[in-house]
């Protein structure tokens, strides 16, 4: 995924395209939704190269992003679960959002940084049935794991050998885990 400006011409994202990126990331967490407020075209011309929209949200801005996603035809990768709040229970605004996007088919979601929105250390007990209830509604074929390294801002060590044994708990079925583990991210991102 690349970052780029909101105003970047079809040429760059053509070449970016040319060099294997395979799309955009909007940060909203860190940006703010209102910075992506004027990014149609931009949606148009990722959706016109099959690239993705990484769409980085926290707590309930895909609530505010809503009109600008479901008015666009772009494939859309929801990262690090949609950071939801655990304390806030499955049925708050953000994610409540998340699990209505499964159903068009072109929004997939990330099953990864933990530590970015769980209020407890590894194994983050509380990020639990959010992973699971996205894994329920988007199935395993719209799923994809990742591991979030560098591990940016962490606020303990993480390494992949125990994010590794999270996942075969999460996702016990064998079949399933080596589609998150390979075979969506493989037919999504075309890894070789």
């Amino acid at each position: 995924m690349a970052i780029v400006a909101n105003d970047t011409s079809r040429r760059e994202l053509e070449r970016l395209r040319a060099l294997r990126v395979s799309g955009v990331t909007f940060n909203a967490a860190q940006l703010g939704v209102e910075y992506y407020s004027k990014t149609a075209g931009l949606l148009a011309e990722l959706t016109d190269l099959d690239m993705f929209v990484d769409l980085q949200v926290q707590a309930d801005q895909l609530t505010e992003m809503l009109p600008l996603l479901e008015a666009t035809e772009a494939r859309i990768i929801v990262d690090h679960c949609g950071r939801p709040r655990p304390g806030a229970g499955l049925g708050q605004p953000g994610f409540a959002a998340l699990l209505r996007l499964a159903a068009t088919g072109r929004v997939f979601v990330k099953i990864s940084g933990y530590a970015k929105f769980s209020a407890q250390s590894y194994p983050y007990r509380d990020a639990w049935p959010y992973v699971q209830s996205l894994i329920q509604s988007f199935g395993p074929d719209s799923v994809v794991w990742g591991s979030d390294w560098p591990f940016l801002r962490a606020p303990e060590r993480i390494d992949y050998g125990p994010l590794l044994k999270l996942i075969e708990h999460l996702v016990p079925e064998p079949a399933d885990r080596s589609k998150l583990l390979w075979h969506t991210p493989n037919r999504l991102f075309g890894f070789r």
